[in-house]
Order: structure tokens, then sequence, then C-alpha cells
């Protein structure tokens, strides 16, 4: 069994959220604790010194300016490392050689995100996985700290005001999972164990609901309200292309907060149900007008004769013109 290699994470905040990339941004404070057996010592022979500080640079014990050995700890999903995101810090360092080293940071992982088909009522849910890059469960094993592995804010700054993404509050924020993935056949007697951080964001729907949902329900009322008008006024036409142009607009406007998959959001069907109607509304309203200022004697328009000529259909005419024939002759005679 390798050295256990306590892992607690407090989420500060979220800081952004790119569902285009996909990338989440989240401000947290990275917490490790092991034990080092060669950083022992007896508190008698140094003044009964219990605990020292050592510095830990350029992200962990490879850089040349770190004092002690780190464990090699990576977010494996990630959109930048470990030692790129979080600051610099002394580790405190026990007479019993355990260490404590926390540092203050991002946390940027590559997310597969869920729940996205809800938009923009939709929850997000993103999973982190932590473990060591370089050495397996033999050498080194991650575990969750304090029984939990996380934390929430822990101070007056934590949390979000006036933001569009904030750590879910109906349900648990944050699941930590520990999973261990099956040793890879060139070395049957290492697994590689990690931990599962699963992240639940909710979304500020509001401003979707009225800057959007609402203009759409009310550029399909203007759309349908152009039958309110008569045909010979000439605005009427004006109307239902307006609200068609405007609806249009409105589903580009809301598209650049979308990725462009193949899979369909909530949204996404609301805006194609919102464009139908004022589409029927523009169409309804050219067939009323044509036939309005239609002035011949015929209204079926040219088209119309060349497809009777040419095709099928005018051998489907004949015989329903012939059974009503028919029909009008039997019940002439029962009379």
């Amino acid at each position: 069994t390798g050295v256990p290699v306590e892992v607690g994470i407090n989420f500060h905040r979220v800081f952004s959220v790119d569902v285009i990339n996909p990338v989440l941004d989240i401000i947290a404070w990275m917490r490790i604790e092991w034990v080092d057996p060669r950083l022992t010592w007896d508190p008698l022979e140094y003044g009964n010194l219990t605990k020292t500080w050592m510095w830990i640079g350029e992200g962990g014990s490879g850089g040349e300016t770190s004092e002690i050995w780190t464990p090699d700890l990576e977010l494996w999903n990630l959109d930048e490392g470990l030692r790129e995101s979080f600051d610099d810090a002394y580790a405190i360092v026990q007479n019993t050689g355990a260490i404590y080293w926390s540092r203050p940071g991002h946390l940027r992982p590559a997310c597969k995100f869920g729940g996205l088909v809800n938009f923009p009522f939709d929850m997000l849910t993103c999973t982190m996985e932590f473990g060591s890059w370089a050495y397996s469960g033999k050498y080194l094993r991650p575990v969750p700290g304090g029984g939990t592995g996380f934390s929430m804010g822990g101070s007056d700054t934590a949390g979000q005001s006036y933001n569009e993404f904030s750590f879910a509050e109906d349900e648990a924020p944050v699941v930590v999972t520990p999973v261990v993935y099956p040793p890879y056949p060139s070395s049957p007697e290492e697994d590689w164990p990690v931990i599962k951080y699963t992240v639940s964001i909710e979304r500020s729907w509001q401003p979707y609901a009225r800057g959007y949902i609402m203009m759409q329900i009310l550029l399909n009322v203007i759309g349908f309200s152009a039958f309110w008008l008569p045909p010979s006024c000439g605005e009427r036409m004006g109307l239902s292309i307006s609200a068609l142009l405007a609806a249009t607009f409105a589903e580009l406007a809301i598209s650049v907060n979308l990725p462009s998959a193949a899979e369909y959001t909530w949204i996404q069907k609301f805006s194609i149900m919102s464009m139908s109607f004022t589409f029927i509304s523009l169409l309804e309203c050219i067939v009323v007008l044509y036939f309005y200022y239609k002035r011949s004697k015929d209204f079926a328009p040219w088209w119309w004769g060349l497809l009777m000529k040419w095709s099928p259909m005018r051998r489907a005419g004949e015989l329903c013109a012939g059974a009503v024939w028919r029909l009008r002759l039997n019940v002439s005679g029962r009379a």
C-alpha cells in the first residue's frame, strides 16, 4: 500500500463557466496532508520546537526552490494543471512528520457537462479526477481528507453575488467518490486510485426568462395579431415580417451561449416552436392577401393547372368528379 495522501478542497466560489469550450473555473483552496518519516525530530533537542514551516515552490517538489518532497497529485481532466493554477506556499511540518500544505488558486477542469439539456433551467454537473500521474497506488494513495474531502466557503468573501452561476443549494453541491482503476496488464500488482469530485452548479434563469422567453411569447402574439388588421391595411404584411425577423434575431442572440452540438436543449426546442408559430403567421397572412387581391375567375394558381395536367392527380380529380356526379344522380332519382 502506498503513502496515504489526504486531499481536501475548500470551494470558495464559481469564477466562470464556459459550456462552449467546455471549461469550468472555480476558486478553491487545495489542502494536502501526508506523513514523511524523514522529517521527524525530538522537540527536546530543538528547544521544544514542535512545528516549522518549509517552502514549496514551483508547484511541488520538482521545483528547485522546494525544501521538502511533496506527493505527485494532478487534476487528470485538466485544462490547466495544478502547478500553474495554484500559488506556491509554505507547508506546516510537525515534529511527528505530519505535513499540512494549503494553497489558494483555481481549479480549471475540462468538463463533460451534465444537465445542459434543460438550459436555461439547468443544473450543471462537472466531475474532476484527482490522482497521481507518475505513481500508482503501490506508492501513493490519495484519500478524502477529513472524512468528506471538501468544505464550502470559509470566509466572508466566499459565495456569489450578482453572478450567473453559483454552487447548488437545493442539493449537495459536491459529491466525493474514491475510485480505483484496475492495473495495466504490464503491471498487474499496481492499481490506480483517484478521487472524483462531482460539482453541481445552478444557473440564474431569471434573466433568460425576462429577456428571451417572454419576448418570444410577445412576438408570437404580435405575429398573430396581424389577423386583426383588415387585408387592405398595408402594414399587415410588414407586421408579420417584423415579428419573424425579431424572433430570428433573438434566436441568434441566445445561440452564442450554447455549443454547436447535435443535442437539443430546452431553449432550442422552445425557439423552434416559437419560430414555427411566427412563420405560420406570415404564411397565413400571404395566403389571405393572395385571395383577397385575386381578380380572376379561377382562384387556382397556374402551377396547379400544370400539376393536374401532368401528374396522377389528374386521374384522382376525375375520379372524385365522377363520384360526385353519380351521387347527384342517385339523389335526384330518389327524389
